[in-house]
């Protein structure tokens, strides 16, 4: 609180907002979809994180000791990846992200091959940290974009989606588990719902530039207003 109160910028408190506004964004195509994303995003890194004390200690043999170690490797690549999230999401969102959800999958597959490595699983915890909270800066910029005009109950609920994409992600390794598929797999399944975030980023991007590459882009139709 006390890092807030001396970097953010002096600004005066909003007007009081409009609730059924508020509400009506919510039913926005892209409001949804980037809510969306985001549930497909902390889903990716919770099918693997929820896992990773008996990963490492089946998988890799590691001491409580290293376990530990491991989770304080992890916050400092979370740490590394919030900055780094949100230092390019200034300058291109969906670069970001697709950068982000590309590294992610890889990583979490190279993981589901090494993860028996003390070492490359050091390496790639770090990694795996830094890629999963990269995600959430360009993923809140994201939402807040689409409900510029009512943008309040739209971050509340993206914070919500991030715990649904924990829930899921969280299922979703357990039924690997279950299924008798492997710790490994478990990794893959993460990789999985990473590229399917990816591609669905990919897929807007790329319907945006051909909107805006449409010869009649922007140009009002007979009649328009």
């Amino acid at each position: 609180m006390a890092a807030l109160a001396l970097t953010l910028p002096k600004a005066a408190a909003p007007a009081a907002g409009d609730m059924l506004a508020e509400l009506r964004v919510l039913g926005r195509g892209r409001v949804l979809s980037a809510l969306a994303l985001t549930v497909i995003g902390s889903s990716a890194m919770f099918t693997v994180f929820t896992y990773i004390t008996p990963i490492l200690r089946e998988m890799t043999h590691a001491s409580l000791g290293f376990v530990t170690a491991m989770l304080v490797v992890y916050g400092l690549g979370l740490t590394a990846g919030n900055w780094l999230g949100g230092r390019y999401a200034d300058k291109s969102v969906d670069r970001t992200l697709i950068v982000t959800l590309a590294s992610l999958t890889a990583v979490l597959v190279a993981f589901a091959l090494l993860m028996h490595s003390a070492v490359a699983s050091a390496v790639l915890i770090f990694l795996w940290g830094v890629a999963s909270f990269a995600l959430v800066p360009p993923l809140q910029v994201r939402v807040m974009s689409a409900a510029a005009d009512a943008p309040n109950l739209a971050s509340s609920v993206n914070i919500g989606a991030f715990n649904l994409g924990n829930a899921i992600g969280a299922a979703l390794g357990g039924g690997v588990i279950a299924a008798g598929l492997g710790y490994p797999a478990v990794s893959l399944a993460g990789a999985a719902t990473s590229l399917i975030g990816l591609v669905a980023v990919g897929a807007s991007a790329w319907r945006r530039s051909s909107t805006n590459a449409s010869p009649t882009a922007g140009i009002a139709q007979p009649g328009s207003r």
